[in-house]
């Protein structure tokens, strides 16, 4: 496993072009007068050093569970059932149930009401969360669309000029029509008004019926003549809040998803139509010109962003195309395909170029090879979408469906592992497998961690399932607290894929009075492990974004901050776990948080602050349904913490609720469905294992 996460990154970094490129502000290979494929120069702009912090001599302040309430200084002002007050003595923490929307507005009413803040994992998660799905929607919508449209615009030209010059009832000549009609799709779901070639246009509005309705899971495509899962054009995610995002989702769906095959037995004349396919369109996007730069300039504008964000492409790629086109045809011109013979060796050699690992279509384990082939956009490489692959039919003869528990397993998260036991039992191979994936994981090394923000963002939640020895608050020792970070870890990994579902390659199976003064101002959860990698994640994301020249003033001096933010916390939190005193600074960074965070999270686009979002992150064609993952309100946490002056409070904060559930494939979930259903009585359960620290009817 550790070989091929090496392959991976090795191949993320040769993909990353110098900012040279991506900036367009010098001079650049494409301005020659030949068409020679553009030269790659290799630069990272993700991976970065970071010092280690030393945690030793962990000696926080201690009391005994369970805990007798009365000696805890602000119990007068917890008002929560008895029932809930029970689990505060057995754990020393206890989480209600609530229905809170607004974090910010919450640590600003406790410190208003005097009640001490407890500053969750959860809190700073979901503040990374929101600006990463800000700094997304801000690339998408003011970088990407007008880069994505400029592009099609030229490459639909091109491709037309092209077809005109090329001979009757030739291979060249379908090939490049069908090219046309591709083109022409993708540009008429940016800008429905667009012309197209009246040649193509049945297909073109034949294809657009079926993405826009977007209900059918498994129709033949009558562009690409193989099946397709429309229910993936339903724009879901953050692409619901607006028409612009709504248009460029579909689009870069279809980029994304759609595959020129390379091989397939039953059809060989197909696969050999789209590798012509490939071919002329990797040509016309390194001869297109676009003012002095060319077409796959701009292209690479949009795809190596995603890769610093998300990762490489787990599919064939132009690159992939560009070298093997020039050693095989050498200066290559449309009419080469007609040569059968060079078509023929460029088939072969294509597909041992293929190193796919995650399957994103509804097709039968005999089929697999019909997925090799060029995607203009491809969607990509995710080790939790690859982890899912393992762990299903046909790697598992008779499991169809996954869990999120699955992923927590696989980044060490022993609950999750136990909770897994009945499907162990049920399935065979299952625990023997997932066995495997946790050990080729624990291989990864820390560089490979560091390679997207992506892998970042689960390396953050894989220290959540660090173990909390003798020494660390009490409350963090206790069973129950790995639930809650079992739980905390689930719903950051359903924000984490809901922030990401368009680049994502998605797994199928094989078929205000006078305030009182606080008694104190709060506590940290002490989990600088957490907020560390975090940090270096914040920093990593602020420096590549200005690197690339994808970044403005607003999300810049906000990710400083949170930045600076982390290092406080990571301070404070190494405090408390050797026993030390705060000074004054610190308990007012405490107390005045819900500032903070109003700060931090306040975006133009407003609805990214709620909590309640859900996304399909797996397909099982055999039941036509789909696995939702998603996060309900805030829930309340109420922790007692114990000073260096013996004193013990209770401070109070939010974690996020977790759900997971199977729901029909051709009925993907919004978000705005998702709001609806979580306030009818029909809103699906959560796991059992919440009630060892969840209380429901506070």
């Amino acid at each position: 496993m550790r070989k091929i996460f090496s392959i991976i990154l090795i191949l993320i970094f040769l993909t990353s072009i110098s900012i040279i490129y991506l900036m367009g502000n010098m001079k650049k290979s494409d301005n020659k007068k030949d068409t020679q494929i553009p030269y790659v120069h290799p630069k990272s702009t993700f991976i970065y050093e970071s010092k280690k912090i030393d945690i030793k001599n962990i000696r926080s302040p201690q009391y005994r569970l369970p805990l007798n309430l009365s000696i805890i200084q602000n119990i007068d002002k917890i008002y929560v059932s008895q029932k809930a007050k029970d689990m505060l003595s057995k754990n020393g923490f206890v989480v209600v149930n609530s229905k809170v929307k607004d974090i910010a507005e919450f640590y600003k009413d406790a410190k208003d009401e005097g009640i001490p803040l407890f500053v969750t994992s959860d809190t700073l998660l979901f503040v990374y969360h929101t600006f990463f799905d800000a700094i997304l929607i801000e690339l998408e919508t003011n970088y990407f669309y007008s880069m994505l449209e400029k592009l099609l615009i030229n490459l639909l030209s091109k491709a037309e000029e092209t077809y005109n010059i090329l001979p009757e009832n030739t291979l060249a000549k379908e090939a490049t029509k069908l090219d046309l009609a591709y083109i022409a799709v993708a540009l008429k779901l940016l800008d429905s008004e667009t012309s197209i070639p009246s040649h193509v246009n049945k297909l073109v509005t034949k294809e657009l019926n079926l993405i826009l309705k977007a209900s059918n899971p498994m129709a033949l495509s009558p562009i690409f003549k193989y099946k397709e899962d429309y229910t993936q054009y339903k724009p879901r995610g953050h692409y619901t809040l607006n028409e612009k995002l709504k248009k460029y989702f579909r689009t870069m769906m279809w980029l994304g998803r759609m595959r020129f095959e390379a091989i397939d037995q039953e059809k060989p004349e197909l696969a050999e139509i789209q590798t012509g396919q490939a071919l002329i369109l990797t040509y016309l996007l390194y001869t297109t010109k676009i003012g002095n730069s060319s077409a796959f300039s701009l292209w690479e504008k949009i795809y190596l962003p995603v890769s610093f964000i998300i990762g490489k492409s787990d599919d064939l790629t132009f690159y992939d195309y560009m070298v093997l086109m020039k050693k095989i045809f050498g200066k290559f011109q449309p009419h080469d395909i007609d040569d059968r013979d060079k078509l023929t060796r460029f088939m072969e050699e294509i597909i041992k170029l293929n190193k796919n690992k995650i399957l994103s279509s509804p097709i039968f384990p005999r089929e697999k090879e019909k997925v090799i082939g060029l995607r203009f956009m491809g969607q990509r490489f995710i080790l939790d979408g690859y982890i899912h692959q393992r762990l299903c039919y046909p790697n598992l003869p008779d499991r169809f469906k996954v869990s999120g528990l699955d992923i927590m397993a696989a980044l060490g998260s022993d609950k999750a592992f136990t909770y897994l036991e009945p499907q162990f039992k049920k399935y065979s191979g299952f625990k023997k497998e997932l066995i495997k994936i946790k050990q080729e994981v624990d291989c990864i090394n820390e560089t490979e961690w560091k390679s997207t923000l992506y892998m970042g963002w689960l390396y953050s939640i894989k220290s959540l399932f660090i173990k909390y020895n003798e020494g660390y608050p009490i409350f963090m020792q206790t069973d129950a607290w790995l639930d809650k970070n079992l739980n905390t870890a689930l719903s950051s990994w359903a924000q984490l894929r809901h922030d990401t579902i368009l680049y994502a390659k998605q797994p199928y199976a094989g078929l205000t009075a006078v305030p009182p003064q606080a008694s104190d101002a709060g506590f940290i959860e002490p989990n600088p492990i957490l907020y560390h990698r975090l940090k270096n994640l914040v920093d990593a994301t602020y420096n590549g974004l200005l690197k690339l020249g994808l970044i403005n003033d607003k999300i810049s001096q906000k990710l400083e901050h949170f930045s600076y933010v982390l290092d406080k916390l990571i301070a404070i939190s190494l405090k408390e776990l050797h026993g030390e005193n705060l000074n004054e600074e610190e308990y007012n960074f405490i107390k005045n948080f819900g500032y903070t965070l109003e700060y931090l999270i306040t975006f133009n686009e407003t609805k990214i602050k709620d909590p309640r979002i859900i996304v399909d992150i797996y397909t099982d064609p055999n039941s036509m349904s789909v696995l939702e993952v998603g996060t309900g309100y805030f829930d309340k946490i109420l922790v007692a913490y114990k000073k260096p002056d013996n004193k013990i409070f209770v401070g109070i904060g939010l974690v996020m609720s977790y759900y997971e559930f199977y729901w029909p494939q051709n009925n993907r979930l919004t978000d705005e469905e998702w709001r609806k259903l979580l306030s009818s009585n029909k809103q699906p359960l959560q796991f059992s294992w919440i009630n060892n620290f969840k209380v429901i009817n506070p």
